[in-house]
């Protein structure tokens, strides 16, 4: 981020650098295109609210970007101290930076006992930030304005030069206040738009540096702020929210072993069922067994012994 930084304020040296250049070896290119008359002086004077404007957004926009690369230079400085195990990872910093500010807040939620709300932390510090850029809204939303307000004053002018070409249609003093007029409205439109079209560029890249360095003040909020303050109760609840989550797993595991169980028992029973069902079956074998040996015994008259020594040398065979 820090390099992001640097690298927008080097763009804006360039730019100013390159705009000073143009305007020095073509100066008369300069002076013909805002065309010194009575129309054209409003022009120049015009012309130069909108650049003063322009530039005092400008350098707004690099102290802004200077001030983010020494924040995010003692943020990392913090984040080097924090790994190391640094008993205070704050000193001798700057009391104003952020990091120092996020440090000793959440220092004054801990001693007071109170669950540390990053959300509400983040939306103070952004809130905060968003007070320095009230120089840089303005100058953004006012760019625009300021030349539609030049055309319009020098259009009035125009329109002035008209109304005095049409009382006296020989004068050409007011034949030149028109062209003047015309003239200095186009210059202040084009003027603020090309002005307006690299503030908004510039604007975009502080934008994003900001948004970049507030990422990384959270995040070593999360990773090296808030660990270091947790209270007892904060342990506590995550003690139980860990030991409910592996009591649920183990409930789940239960379950599954019982389902095993119901199933193996399911099984079992089948088993059972089908065992009984083969003994009646052999019972009934015996039975009808019975009711031949003494069919046979009643039809061939024979002595009771005898058959019954005939049935076991016939089970023996």
């Amino acid at each position: 981020m820090t390099s992001q930084a640097y690298f927008a304020v080097a763009q804006i040296i360039l730019l100013l650098v390159a705009i000073a250049a143009f305007l020095i070896f073509n100066r008369s290119i300069v002076e013909q295109f805002f065309e010194v008359t009575k129309a054209g002086f409003q022009g120049w004077w015009l012309n130069g609210v909108i650049i003063a404007l322009f530039l005092i957004g400008l350098l707004r926009i690099v102290w802004l970007l200077l001030s983010y690369a020494r924040e995010q230079a003692l943020l990392n400085s913090f984040v080097e101290r924090a790994r190391d195990k640094v008993a205070n990872p704050t000193y001798k910093m700057p009391l104003e930076a952020l990091i120092v500010e996020r440090y000793q807040a959440v220092g004054i939620l801990a001693q007071q006992q109170t669950e540390i709300d990053q959300a509400a932390l983040a939306g103070v510090t952004a809130t905060s930030e968003s007070t320095r850029f009230t120089l840089v809204r303005f100058v953004n939303n006012t760019l625009i304005l300021l030349g539609v307000l030049g055309t319009v004053i020098s259009l009035s002018s125009s329109l002035m030069g008209a109304a005095g070409l049409l009382d006296s249609p020989d004068n050409v003093q007011n034949m030149g206040v028109i062209i003047g007029g015309m003239a200095a409205a186009l210059s202040k439109t084009m003027t603020a738009i090309v002005c307006y079209l690299f503030f908004a560029y510039f604007n975009l890249r502080l934008q994003d540096v900001r948004n970049q360095f507030l990422a990384n003040l959270e995040g070593a909020t999360t990773l090296y702020i808030a660990p270091r303050f947790r209270t007892i109760e904060s342990n506590m609840l995550h003690d139980v929210a860990t030991l409910a989550n592996e009591l649920r797993a183990a409930a789940e595991t239960i379950g599954t072993v019982q389902d095993r169980f119901l199933a193996a028992g399911e099984r079992l029973q089948v088993a059972v069922s089908d065992l009984q069902a083969h003994t009646l079956k052999i019972s009934n074998s015996s039975d009808d067994l019975r009711i031949i040996r003494d069919s046979i015994r009643e039809g061939f008259r024979l002595d009771s012994r005898v058959v019954s020594t005939s049935v076991r040398s016939e089970r023996s065979s």
